[in-house]
């Protein structure tokens, strides 16, 4: 298993689920069961053979929603999301993120305004510079996706708690 082609997979496979939501080409079941979704669009690759063998993909709900990639040798990555996430998800998210002992660790934080009608619900989002902080010299990487529709406007990062750094991505 070649961990650069895998980190690339990883990170290829983050960003689609991020676009998807995006452009609002995200599956209705994928707002039920995000990990399912991305799980699968991992598994699809490794089914083509692009990664090697003894690679498995499992998906899991509790605490939070996360995918791991498990090989023979551990865990090579684990992925946690949350759509519309509060703050105390967020932070039980990268609490199950801190205490892994994967190589690459990934949050996907997904946000829409457009189903979120009270000021209470819309003061939970989190906004880039404070979740740099709050995986700041963590080694997690998370990627952001912010959408709203009213305004019509979306925003994609990759925030590497490591490098310190906000990305801004083409969506």
């Amino acid at each position: 298993m070649n961990g650069n082609v895998l980190s690339d997979l990883v990170q290829d496979k983050c960003l689609l689920v991020c676009r998807d939501f995006l452009r609002e080409e995200f599956p209705d079941l994928a707002f039920e069961y995000p990990a399912r979704y991305l799980s699968s669009l991992i598994e699809g690759e490794l089914e083509d053979g692009a990664i090697g063998e003894g690679l498995s993909v499992r998906e899991e709900s509790a605490p939070v929603q996360c995918v791991r990639l498990l090989s023979a040798e551990g865990e090579p990555s684990l992925i946690a999301m949350g759509i519309n996430p509060s703050r105390e998800h967020t932070e039980r998210a990268l609490d199950v993120l801190r205490s892994s002992k994967a190589k690459e660790r990934s949050l996907l934080y997904l946000f829409s305004f457009e189903s979120l009608a009270d000021e209470e619900h819309i003061s939970q989002a989190i906004m880039e510079p404070e979740l740099l902080q709050m995986v700041r010299d963590t080694g997690i990487v998370a990627y952001f996706a912010m959408l709203d529709i009213r305004a019509e406007m979306g925003m994609l990062a990759r925030i590497d708690g490591d490098m310190r750094s906000i990305q801004y991505l083409p969506h």
